[in-house]
């Protein structure tokens, strides 16, 4: 009767590890909020590590090095929804950015380094 017990909970203990290890790989990091959405959250963020900070929950060097962390990522996302698009990383300097591609056979919009077209299957020459 104990090897049954010690066996029920050996396999509930394994079980719970799998699911929350699968419910914590869907987490949303954040990366499908748009500009506005990422800074709210990053304020709300900085609030709460206030918080915690002040009732002694975090050490100073935890405090400091988080709160930089999250300044700059409300930072960046205030400064993107200013500019109204998304947090798109700057093109680098003295390069211009790539034309669009488009299939030469059908038109269809390419979206990156296809070697086919997904429309209709021609070969496509490699981007220069």
């Amino acid at each position: 009767m104990t090897g049954f017990v010690l066996f029920g909970s050996i396999l509930v203990v394994l079980l719970v590890t799998i699911i929350w290890a699968a419910i914590r790989s869907g987490e949303d990091t954040g990366a499908s909020l748009d500009a506005a959405e990422r800074r709210d959250a990053a304020i709300e963020a900085l609030r709460d590590l206030e918080l915690e900070y002040r009732t002694g929950k975090l050490r100073e060097e935890e405090y400091r090095s988080t709160r930089a962390r999250l300044e700059r990522t409300a930072i960046g996302a205030r400064d993107a929804a200013a500019q109204g698009r998304a947090e798109d990383p700057a093109p680098a300097p003295g390069k211009a950015p790539a034309p669009p591609r488009s299939c030469p056979e059908c038109a269809t919009a390419l979206t990156g380094d296809e070697a086919f077209c997904p429309a209709c299957g021609i070969g496509l020459p490699p981007r220069a």
